[in-house]
């Protein structure tokens, strides 16, 4: 098959599956929680706090997820010191923590739940567009993702946090970051 071919049939696939009036739609237990603008991020990784740590070319950053900004920046630190051969963890100085990184030079980003419910990933709906979508395995409903700082041009990195209250969304523009809504499993069968 050629490669012309594959890129067709794929797509109509793809924009068949998009078109699905049940798939476009927000997924009630999570919604937007807030954006990082930070440009050209390497690597990106989850402390055990859920706090965020961004590597770039200018430095290394800790982003405060409930304070939602950057509490800790370090413009000296050579990331190359701190990071592993295979570019899969860094050793944060400050906290004392490895945290597992994702992104370019690292692997990739806790893409399903332990409970096996909810999955994220990217659908490529054409060359260099790709879409961030959420798969509850539960209701078998897949949610597509509306980003706020990112657009849907360019590489994308995916990840849930290490509480899985939260997930984030990496790419050219910064980081798209989304939480669970608390107690909404509750709060959904108290309205019932």
């Amino acid at each position: 098959m050629k490669l012309q071919e594959l890129k067709n049939k794929y797509e109509t696939s793809v924009f068949n599956e998009l078109s699905d009036e049940n798939l476009v739609e927000k997924a009630d237990e999570w919604q937007y929680y807030s954006g990082i603008r930070l440009n050209g991020i390497i690597a990106i990784g989850w402390l055990s706090d859920d706090n965020i740590l961004l590597i770039n070319a200018d430095g290394i950053f800790i982003y405060d997820i409930l304070k939602k900004n950057i509490i800790f920046s370090d413009y000296e630190n050579s990331f190359k010191k701190s990071i592993s051969d295979d570019n899969l963890t860094f050793f944060v100085q400050s906290n004392s923590e490895t945290v597992f990184i994702f992104g370019l030079r690292g692997g990739g980003g806790n893409l399903l739940t332990k409970d096996n419910t909810w999955k994220i990933e990217i659908a490529d709906i054409s060359w260099n567009i790709k879409i961030p979508s959420l798969l509850n395995y539960k209701n078998g409903k897949k949610y597509f993702l509306e980003l706020q700082q990112n657009n849907y041009e360019g590489n994308k990195y995916l990840g849930f946090s290490k509480s899985e209250n939260y997930f984030l969304i990496m790419g050219d523009g910064g980081v798209d970051i989304f939480h669970q809504l608390p107690n909404y499993t509750e709060q959904h069968h108290d309205q019932k």
